[in-house]
């Protein structure tokens, strides 16, 4: 079971793994998210933090214990924002995404944890007949939203808590957000309410088999490191394949789980290098013929892009 699958010894006080090396307190029993569980095997252990995958259902989700509703991922006392990343290199897939999804003149759309705004700002300034709303729980990133970028309409807090009208939106957007949350399914559900029927809820996040993959190759070169990104172990607490993200969903009742290929972010950490970047196109658009080519069955890319429908 559980703890046999880890390989943990229980000390008053203390969690030991198998090298007797003590472990952070956060790290407490969990089980899956979709399956609810407990029989798991690590696939992955990022400095002392075991990544699990569950042996019932092939969820795979962070030991980790994060709180709920995280604050601390855009706030700080002397916080500046690395607007190349964040603007500049995410306008192609923002692009993409406009021209993929947005077909209709006009049309309203939620983007849930919206960050600086980038992603509503694209949405109002390439379609004008277009209503974008954006919800961040991060104070300070509605801050520089609101007046940096000018947005009136991105508001601080809990979605949840926002009082916005049942089955008024068209699309709603969650990038680079599902995977920060432990217990997705009440947001989800709650979202499900806010779509009309045959509204469409997208979900971005990063492609978990091609990122453990990358994961592994950095530890072989390299070793563990501390400070390095592999998988993120304390924000990215559950991680995804193609089949437990549409489950999800699936869960929450959503139905018609579409994949797509979208363009990459332009930008490749830890480098200034444009060819770095030629790289990481090439290899996007390797990975589109192959799913293509598939009929949408193998997906390498490093990022999912789904679409699920609110039966109507």
């Amino acid at each position: 079971m559980f703890f046999h699958a880890l390989n943990w010894q229980v000390v008053p006080g203390f969690w030991f793994d198998h090298d007797h090396e003590r472990l952070d307190l956060s790290l407490t029993m969990k089980s899956c998210i979709l399956c609810q569980s407990p029989d798991t095997k690590t696939v992955f252990n990022e400095n002392n933090i075991p990544i699990l995958e569950c042996q019932n259902c092939g969820h795979v989700y962070s030991s980790f214990q994060q709180e709920e509703h995280y604050e601390g991922y855009w706030d700080g006392a002397e916080q500046t924002y690395d607007l190349q990343w964040w603007d500049n290199a995410h306008r192609a897939v923002y692009k993409d995404f406009i021209s993929t999804y947005l077909k209709n003149d006009s049309g309203n759309l939620l983007d849930v944890g919206c960050g600086l705004g980038f992603f509503v700002k694209s949405v109002l300034d390439k379609k004008p007949g277009w209503k974008a709303v954006g919800y961040e729980i991060s104070k300070q990133a509605v801050k520089f939203a609101n007046e940096q970028n000018g947005l009136k309409t991105v508001h601080s807090g809990l979605v949840q808590d926002s009082n916005l009208p049942k089955e008024s939106f068209d699309i709603i957007t969650l990038w680079d957000v599902i995977e920060h949350i432990p217990k997705p399914h009440s947001l989800l559900t709650y979202l499900f309410g806010l779509l009309k029927p045959g509204g469409i809820l997208f979900l971005q996040t990063p492609n978990f088999p091609v990122q453990l993959l990358k994961a592994n190759l950095k530890v072989k070169l390299k070793g563990m490191k501390e400070g390095v990104h592999y998988l993120e172990a304390k924000d990215h607490v559950n991680n995804y394949k193609m089949k437990t993200l549409a489950e999800l969903g699936k869960q929450c009742g959503f139905e018609n789980p579409k994949y797509k290929v979208l363009m990459p972010i332009l930008s490749v950490a830890g480098s200034k290098s444009n060819f770095a970047i030629y790289l990481k196109l090439g290899y996007y658009y390797f990975t589109k013929l192959i799913f293509v080519l598939s009929f949408g069955t193998i997906n390498w890319n490093n990022t999912l892009f789904l679409t699920l429908t609110k039966p109507k």
